[in-house]
């Protein structure tokens, strides 16, 4: 990924403190949607009408990791982890192999949703994403419209959703390990992978 920088260093586990989104960065022309599937990474399943929850994800619609469509965040239900993650932030590559390892062990108990945030460069998102083998739904929110509203002020961040779409936890930093997602997954969301 020829071009991806942090402007400070960031320590290798914690998390990386978000810059702020270059105005000028201007991405090259790109098949985003066809690189996107050519990974396996799918398309956004369509909305659901579900009504958002109180202490629930913000009620507001991204952009699929890509684009070709959209997804709302306030109607989804659990179990759930959200990795909010962006291609500039080290300790989100860090994590990044735990995580692919724990959507596979996962598969059919909990679900996996990354949010690209804050992150100006949409075509290396993309690519990161690919390269790790990350094959499940991501967003992409360059202007922090997820975040914003939880308070999320650093990457890595992960939300822990239920089945009624209340977020019971907040995992800040990069995971250390597949073994640590799976308890975290037993403990908050009662789900044994």
């Amino acid at each position: 990924l020829t071009g991806c920088t942090v402007q400070e260093p960031v320590p290798a586990n914690g998390p990386a403190v978000l810059p702020p989104v270059s105005s000028t960065a201007t991405p090259a022309p790109v098949d985003l949607i066809a690189l996107r599937r050519s990974a396996g990474i799918p398309d956004c399943p369509a909305s659901t009408t579900l009504p958002a929850v109180k202490d629930g994800l913000p009620d507001v619609e991204l952009a699929c990791l890509g684009g070709g469509s959209t997804m709302r965040l306030g109607g989804l239900r659990g179990p759930m982890i959200v990795n909010f993650w962006a291609q500039w932030c080290p300790p989100c590559r860090a994590e990044a192999p735990d995580i692919r390892a724990f959507n596979t062990l996962a598969k059919g108990k909990v679900a996996m949703v990354g949010i690209d945030g804050n992150d100006p460069r949409e075509d290396y998102a993309v690519e990161f994403a690919s390269i790790e083998g990350w094959t499940y739904v991501h967003l992409y929110d360059p202007d922090k419209k997820s975040m914003a509203p939880l308070g999320l002020n650093s990457l890595p961040h992960s939300l822990f959703i239920d089945a009624n779409g209340v977020i019971v936890y907040h995992y800040v930093g990069a995971f250390g390990s597949v073994e640590q997602m799976q308890q975290l997954a037993q403990q908050y969301l009662k789900v044994t992978v």
